[in-house]
């Protein structure tokens, strides 16, 4: 790939593969994951430089076809014009593995129900292939495993209906450079914000997403907090309706202070 104008080599298979499904009228679909589960290492910087290689629209690879946000890739799956390159990088996004491919896994299943026959060009990355569920695992036609920045190994990927396992072939070796052109380099740069962002918290992604520790952490509070509520009503009830019971038998029973079990009584009141 030529650092200035990205594109497929002649001699690539990836790129006798690409010219083979445009004259099809075909979709691609290619997942860049990193040979050791490594972050940084460069797979968001090689699914752009394929997906500008690729894409065949006067625009090129504009913000509106990278994403982080499955709801966005499949919008722009249907919207964006004939020869068009989307790029997901839901997988470098996420926070907790458990959650980190759900995105794409919600995205590709849609995308599979409309058939494929969009002439879209997706590039999926992913910290690894094995986060990405089996059945999108064996819909993609090429895995990228990312051994270095710039460097990475390319493996054709087909099923084996008999056996239920994908079958691999290797494809050679894949080079880049580490800068990406003007154009390409804002959208990577946009990307990155959005990460960033929705990190955070923030924007529509963000609002909805709470990682796995934390979701573990509000539930539990939640769970703690209608535990209190029960018990406090069932105090309110008990010395409500029984005359001989006082505050401290009552704190005694649940393990409270008395002065805990009136705090309890008076909020009632309040």
């Amino acid at each position: 790939m030529s650092e200035d104008t990205p594109a497929l080599p002649e001699d690539c298979p990836l790129g006798k593969l690409y010219r083979k499904r445009v004259a099809q009228r075909r979709d691609l679909t290619v997942l860049v994951a990193d040979w050791d589960l490594e972050r940084g290492s460069g797979k968001s910087t090689l699914a752009l430089r394929l997906a500008a290689a690729c894409d065949r629209t006067d625009e090129g690879v504009t913000r509106e076809k990278a994403t982080l946000s499955a709801q966005e890739l499949t919008e722009a799956y249907t919207s964006q014009p004939v020869g068009s390159s989307l790029v997901l990088d839901e997988g470098e996004a996420a926070v907790s593995n458990r959650r980190a491919m759900s995105g794409v896994n919600e995205a590709l299943r849609k995308i599979v129900g409309m058939g494929r026959v969009e002439q879209k060009y997706l590039f999926l990355t992913a910290p690894g292939v094995h986060q990405v569920d089996k059945d999108i695992r064996n819909m993609c036609d090429l895995w990228i495993f990312v051994r270095e920045l710039g460097e990475a190994q390319m493996f054709r990927v087909r099923y084996n209906p008999f056996g239920d396992h994908e079958i691999t072939q290797d494809w050679g070796t894949l080079y880049w450079p580490a800068d990406l052109p003007g154009p390409l380099e804002d959208t990577y740069d946009y990307l990155t914000a959005e990460k960033r962002r929705r990190l955070r918290g923030e924007g529509e992604d963000g609002a909805g997403y709470v990682d796995a520790e934390a979701a573990e952490e509000r539930a539990t509070r939640a769970a703690e907090d209608a535990e209190r509520q029960t018990r406090d009503e069932l105090l309110r009830t008990i010395y409500t309706n029984t005359t001989d019971m006082t505050q401290q038998e009552l704190g005694d029973a649940v393990g409270l202070s008395r002065s805990r079990v009136a705090d309890i009584l008076s909020e009632a009141k309040a």
